[in-house]
């Protein structure tokens, strides 16, 4: 009886301190062949999270807001923090997340302030550092396979006409949006570092919006799901809904884009986190456990 009694304490004790920034609970719920995994953490900064306290293995991480895949008041923080946690948790790694804009959060990654930086795009072999010039960003980090994915697309103002859209070349000297340190498609990188584009770069996606509705570029880069969230906080903001029938997506999306975690070369043990981050991933995705956590956020935070 005084087992069960301490094992209780213990388990509400471990979820007193797993508040997420509305002061709500915070937990990774997780089921794979061993069987369902309840992972607790606790806010410990402003933008800081720690997750699996008591594990042997503590490494740093660092991410961005990019609702509605990954944020601090997200419900659940969303579902790829869901994942990261819960691939970490499978290979018995426990993790402070902290939230930065993204440009700081690459540079983090690729000087090993932090261990891992996620989710990242695919990085081309020539894309440039922007933290080390004269060096690429593969130069200072490690792509695992990925663990999810999500579309990519170009939106211009409703009025806007992009008949001549025929392919990404034909948007030479276009005045287009991109968000600082962001990677995008391959070919519209390429581009891009080519000086092919006007490009003009925005802190983060809500800023890319605003300099779209304000007519200083006549196109934005960005996940569809991510700019339809951040227009619908912006109409909230601004109470005007009409701000969301003026952005339009431009058809079809680029591609789709995967999910990887990005393992910062300065770590010295990077390999062995590499190699175990694929063993998770493979092992999540033989048993559908991503399909499921995605699945499983989804349904409890509507």
């Amino acid at each position: 009886m005084l087992i069960a009694l301490f094992l209780l304490h213990s388990l509400i004790t471990s979820y007193a301190f797993a508040f997420d920034t509305n002061g709500n609970q915070i937990s990774v719920t997780y089921r794979d062949y061993k069987g369902t995994h309840i992972v607790t953490g606790r806010k410990i900064g402003d933008h800081s999270f720690h997750y699996n306290m008591n594990a042997s293995k503590q490494i740093q991480v660092t991410t961005l807001e990019w609702q509605p895949y990954i944020g601090q008041s997200l419900c659940k923080q969303g579902w790829v923090m869901q994942a990261v946690i819960a691939l970490l948790h499978s290979q018995n790694y426990g993790a402070t997340v902290t939230f930065y804009p993204w440009a700081r959060a690459v540079a983090y990654a690729e000087n090993g302030k932090v261990d891992v930086l996620v989710p990242e795009y695919y990085i081309e072999p020539e894309a440039p550092s922007d933290t080390f010039p004269g060096t690429r960003r593969l130069d200072h980090l490690a792509l695992t396979d990925p663990f999810g994915w999500g579309p990519i697309a170009l939106y211009k103002r409703k009025n806007y006409n992009t008949d001549h859209f025929t392919s990404l070349v034909a948007l030479t000297d276009e005045r287009i949006g991109v968000v600082r340190g962001y990677q995008n498609t391959p070919e519209f990188d390429r581009l891009m570092d080519a000086g092919k584009f006007d490009v003009i770069e925005a802190v983060d996606d809500a800023h890319n919006i605003r300099l779209l509705m304000a007519g200083r570029v006549n196109l934005i880069i960005g996940d569809p799901e991510v700019i339809k969230m951040e227009l619908e906080a912006l109409s909230q903001e601004h109470s005007n809904s009409s701000l969301m029938q003026n952005l339009v997506m431009v058809e079809p999306i680029l591609q789709m884009n995967g999910l990887f975690f990005a393992v910062s070369k300065r770590n010295k043990h990077g390999k062995t986190l590499l190699y175990e981050l694929n063993q998770a991933i493979a092992e999540f995705k033989q048993h559908g456990v991503l399909d499921e956590i995605k699945y499983n956020t989804a349904k409890s935070c509507k």
